[in-house]
């Protein structure tokens, strides 16, 4: 994983970028007033009521509640993960991302795109023109691939040759192209192409970098398939192969398809299924849901109709389980025996194929199917076995309603008490992989309570952040004290540690982490008190939110800050308590 984008850098980036350039683009906008109209991108509607405010850099419908800034525009509209959303800012006004290194993965040597991007284009090339052609040429046109899909994939053609790629290539020097997987060195110390006499697939990350290959002999041969090693860029175990090919010929992904194969992944693109990814040779695994539940809420596993394919879909269960949710959903498309993607919707047509996707079974109903088959449930062993095999993987879901389904279906095979099951799961199952990412990533983490005082403060602080520089030295500190776990208090620390940010930068700094959508519901809540009058109720609220806090008296006449110095004096005292423990 790369390192985390800098803070500094997110609010300068903001700074930088308007927010109408960015919506404008994607959204036909009239300007009202002091802000922007439209229709909404995100429900359908025939009266606008999205609302861009160039002042505040930030848009709200008051049709969907949808709101934000442009990052979390970019991550919605155009369905990109947090640092993709950034990079493209970025890219609008000409600066690099910078990555904080710290104890992260290095940066990856970014001059291997280049060569992997100058060996896709040798390999597109050589299709179409080596004498060897003709028989991968033919070899596709009989998997019924057009020439406009091996276009969109860039699909390609490795000669027979041992060093055609190595003489093509040669301006890179042999060790790039050995550190890009492209030469294979021997214990001899020879070099020679990895990709020889082969269909070639690039594979791409969802920014559209070549990243690796794939290749699939098309006359005898063995082994059928070989991928691209580890390298700094491609990493199997994480990317899927036709992803960015999905949310390239669909803006907006409604659901993706998991196959098994990279022709799976064409023939179904040959035949109306733009959404169809493919693990690289490995079966599918977290990491793999957790990329694709950045993109959609529903995915359906196809996998093949023999023993293996059957072994993959158990295995996908157990993958997904940790990162499901009420609102992720997982289905299996289980085909006849003998048969693949690739083989079924050549042979019976799209409709045929879209007919099984919608029948498709729910994760729920298959994991129980799948732990109860060959047991007898009329037997009090059969039920206890049930429990037994059944309970670990319930365990690792996170809690909600699908949690609570598998719980209550566990209850009627097993004619165990629902209750008594909920106290044996026990904790509070998987976390989210949201959740984990952002907390990991950007700073996110579980806040404490806040009493309606503190609520109220937070949403003057979010709505006015300059409030914060007008507060005397010591309520800030009081506010911001590292001991207290609120929203509030995060919010304060923030704002102290970068003065003069606006409310646009200040949701930015929370753009995906869980509290950003209730950040951002506070922006466009109004406000009935006038300005003097909202800086008199921020310094009086802020003095009683903080008596309250550490029980101290408090009195309209506490100008003579009596009661805040004692409430200092406690907060140094606990301050100095915890760092001596």
């Amino acid at each position: 994983m790369a390192g985390r984008i800098p803070q500094s850098f997110i609010n300068d980036l903001i700074g930088r970028v308007d927010i109408v350039d960015v919506v404008g683009a994607r959204v036909q906008l009239k300007k009202t007033g002091a802000n922007h109209k439209g229709l909404c991108p995100f429900h359908n509607e025939k009266t606008p009521s999205f609302n861009v405010h160039q002042d505040k850099q930030f848009y709200h419908c008051f049709g969907c509640e949808a709101n934000g800034t442009a990052i979390s525009f970019l991550m919605e509209y155009d369905n990109l993960p947090f640092p993709e959303a950034v990079e493209t800012l970025a890219a609008m006004v000409g600066v690099e991302v910078p990555r904080e290194q710290g104890d992260r993965e290095p940066k990856p040597d970014t001059g291997l795109y280049e060569v992997l991007e100058a060996a896709a284009t040798r390999f597109r090339g050589w299709l179409r023109s080596e004498p060897e052609e003709a028989g991968a040429v033919n070899y596709l046109k009989e998997r019924g691939v057009s020439g406009e899909i091996a276009r969109d994939f860039g699909i390609g053609l490795a000669p027979s040759g041992w060093d055609c790629l190595k003489a093509a290539l040669e301006s890179f020097g042999p060790q790039k192209l050995i550190a890009a997987g492209l030469l294979v060195q021997n214990e001899n110390g020879r070099t020679y192409d990895r990709f020889r006499e082969r269909i070639v697939f690039p594979i791409r990350d969802t920014r559209g970098r070549v990243i690796g290959f794939g290749g699939r002999v098309f006359a005898d041969g063995e082994p059928k398939y070989i991928n691209s090693p580890e390298t700094e860029v491609f990493h199997k175990g994480r990317e899927l192969y036709g992803l960015f090919e999905a949310r390239r010929a669909q803006r907006r992904l409604d659901s993706v398809l998991v196959v098994e194969g990279y022709m799976d992944v064409v023939a179904l693109a040959q035949h109306g299924f733009a959404n169809a990814v493919a693990t690289l040779g490995t079966a599918i695994g977290q990491s793999h849901f957790e990329t694709l539940y950045r993109h959609v809420n529903l995915v359906v596993c196809c996998f093949d109709g023999d023993e293996a394919g059957r072994g993959a879909a158990w295995k996908a269960v157990d993958a997904a389980f940790p990162v499901l949710s009420e609102t992720r959903q997982l289905k299996f498309v289980f085909l006849p025996e003998g048969e693949d993607p690739d083989t079924v919707v050549r042979a019976r047509g799209h409709d045929h194929f879209q007919r099984l996707v919608q029948g498709a079974v729910g994760v729920g109903e298959y994991f129980l199917e799948h732990v109860q088959a060959g047991l007898d449930l009329a037997e009090a062993d059969g039920r206890a076995l049930l429990y037994d095999l059944a309970l670990p993987h319930i365990r690792r879901l996170p809690r909600g309603a699908l949690r609570q389904v598998l719980t209550d279906g566990l209850a009627a095979r097993s004619r165990i008490d629902a209750a008594s099951i909920e106290r044996a799961l026990g904790g509070s199952g998987g976390s989210s992989f949201a959740n984990r990412e952002r907390a990991a990533d950007y700073g996110g983490g579980r806040h404490g309570p806040l009493s309606r005082r503190g609520e109220r403060l937070l949403h003057l602080v979010v709505k006015y952040p300059e409030l914060i520089d007008g507060l005397d030295q010591k309520d800030r500190s009081a506010l911001a004290d590292s001991g207290d776990s609120s929203l509030l208090a995060d919010v304060v620390r923030y704002l102290m540690e970068q003065s003069g940010t606006d409310t646009g930068t200040l949701l930015a700094r929370y753009v995906g982490q869980g509290t950003y959508g209730e950040l951002a519901a506070l922006v466009d809540k109004p406000l009935v008190l006038a300005s003097p009058a909202l800086k008199v109720e921020f310094e009086t609220g802020v003095r009683r939110y903080l008596a309250d806090r550490y029980r101290l008296p408090f009195s309209r006449d506490a100008r003579e800050r009596g009661s805040l110095d004692d409430l200092q004096r406690l907060v140094d005292a606990k301050r100095e308590r915890a760092r001596l423990l």
